[in-house]
């Protein structure tokens, strides 16, 4: 059982360092070339996101869902599954 659970475990900690650098990578081919390669963003084009005070769960929907009516219009990134859509919203979280 202690195997099992050792097994489960490692299979967990390789996926999630997996999801880390699939949402690097997601960043840098969907969000990069509109919020800049460090999240600084560019005026007139996209807002900043390195900082940025929403909640994973407020980015996720954007993603998910696309920007609210008024203020910030981007659209649902096509094919953006959950589990993508929260890893990345995790890596926006982390830029600095």
């Amino acid at each position: 059982m202690k195997k099992v659970i050792t097994i489960l475990a490692l299979i967990a900690a390789s996926a999630s360092i997996g999801w880390s650098q699939d949402a690097s990578a997601l960043f840098k081919t969907k969000c990069a070339m509109c919020h800049g390669a460090e999240g600084q963003g560019k005026p007139k084009i996209a807002p900043k996101l390195a900082g940025i005070d929403k909640s994973e769960a407020a980015i996720v929907a954007m993603l998910t869902k696309g920007g609210a009516p008024k203020g910030i219009h981007m659209k649902p990134m096509a094919g953006m599954d959950a589990a993508h859509a929260k890893a990345l919203a995790a890596f926006v979280k982390s830029l600095k």
